[in-house]
């Protein structure tokens, strides 16, 4: 006896493979659309990144009036892409924490017995101030043979945590010799 043919009902018909292939397509098309998406943010973040800095000069020479004569500056920039929001800061020296700049120098001065000095220039940082790009902020500046060069070779650290437009926190420590540190 003859068996009837039975369809084989395991064939994938075309309608089918086009669906497939639509979402297939579909998914790639969300997978690029997400990692472009990621790009575009990172690119925003950066365009606007702060970079604190810090220089410190100094020389000596003479100028003519009084004969010899010692300059100590200490500079924190900004060379990022965008402004930096000071969200704390710190002073240290010796270890030991001071509110502002001007006390540490008091505390050198009285520690190498120094009544007086010619010209010092000090500046503080504030929370919530902002450093625009290109902006230098002079902390110190000392024109005196005597208090320069402690000031100086003095271990004065300033940490400075700020922020990116964007909200991106960094923290930076002041002659360390690598750049700010994102803080999660």
């Amino acid at each position: 006896m003859h068996k009837p043919k039975t369809q084989n009902n395991n064939k994938i018909s075309l309608d089918t493979i086009v669906g497939l292939c639509a979402i297939v397509t579909s998914i790639c098309a969300i997978i690029i659309t997400l990692y472009q998406t990621r790009l575009q943010k990172v690119q925003q973040y950066a365009s606007v990144k702060p970079l604190l800095m810090n220089y410190s000069q100094s020389f000596s020479g003479g100028d003519g009036k009084n004969g010899k004569s010692y300059h100590y500056e200490f500079i924190i920039v900004n060379q990022g892409l965008g402004p930096a929001i000071v969200s704390n800061y710190s002073y240290s020296y010796n270890s030991k924490r001071f509110e502002n700049i001007a006390e540490i120098l008091q505390q050198i001065k009285k520690e190498n017995r120094l009544d007086s000095t010619k010209s010092v220039a000090l500046a503080n940082i504030w929370k919530n101030e902002i450093l625009p790009v290109g902006e230098k902020l002079s902390l110190i500046n000392i024109d005196d043979d005597r208090l320069a060069p402690l000031v100086e070779k003095a271990d004065i650290k300033i940490t400075i945590e700020y922020k990116s437009l964007y909200g991106q926190e960094w923290r930076f420590i002041s002659n360390d010799k690598s750049e700010p540190q994102e803080i999660d």
